[in-house]
């Protein structure tokens, strides 16, 4: 080995010697090494941080709908069905009728009503039976199923009747009651069904030749209509 490699060998090992303590005092060195273990497989996971919660915005008001409010007004309507007055014979029935609702709550109307109808003569083998015109004056009430366009409607009211155009011999009054369903077609249109009873009574004199009876007795007569309504 050359003597010159061997003068200068104490020299390069102090060299390396000095590198290596200031790789270790360095604090370059030190975040260097903090990194690497950081980075390490082995080393345990940071823990989570927690979620920040998302909270959803309230949901943007819904105004009720029209038909929910806002069915107060003038009315008129017609309905066409069948009529009986005397048992067993079906007389054909037709009626107009008006008036004006106002809103009792978000699905109630309460409201009165003029009404006018007319059943039409009938006969069978033995007899004739008269036309009966009639009108009435009462109070009326419809209630919404909720949102739906399907409604329940009841009436009541006094009525007077003129069998045929007959005097007042032959008139004769009462009250009326009825029960129907139906369906809105819009703001302003609706058809229904409806079942209306006319309750009044009659006296009766009976006689013969040796007995007689004098009396009154409750009558009714029936009326099944369906119908068309326009509000304003």
């Amino acid at each position: 080995m050359p003597s010159g490699f061997i003068r200068c060998l104490p020299l390069l090992l102090g060299a390396v010697a000095l590198h290596a303590h200031a790789q270790a005092v360095s604090p370059a060195w030190t975040s260097y090494r903090e990194g690497t273990q950081a980075a390490s497989p082995n080393a345990a996971p940071a823990p989570a941080q927690p979620a920040t919660p998302i909270t959803a915005p309230p949901p943007a008001y819904q105004p009720l709908h029209r038909q929910d409010r806002d069915l107060d007004g003038f009315f008129v309507g017609a309905q066409a069905g069948q009529g009986w007055v005397y048992e067993d014979v079906d007389q054909d029935a037709f009626a107009v009728s008006a008036g004006y609702r106002w809103q009792a709550g978000p699905y109630v109307l309460v409201g009165v009503e003029l009404t006018s109808g007319v059943l039409n003569d009938a006969e069978d083998t033995w007899y004739r039976y008269a036309k009966v015109n009639y009108g009435g004056v009462g109070a009326n009430a419809r209630f919404n199923f909720g949102r739906s366009p399907w409604f329940a409607a009841a009436r009541l009211g006094y009525f007077s009747a003129d069998p045929d155009g007959e005097d007042d011999d032959g008139s004769f009054d009462g009250v009326y009651a009825g029960l129907g369903i139906g369906v809105d077609a819009g703001r302003h249109f609706s058809f229904s069904l409806m079942y209306t009873g006319f309750f009044y009574s009659s006296t009766y004199y009976y006689r013969s030749y040796n007995y007689s009876e004098y009396g009154t007795e409750v009558n009714r007569a029936d009326l099944v209509t369906v119908g068309v309504e326009a509000r304003f």
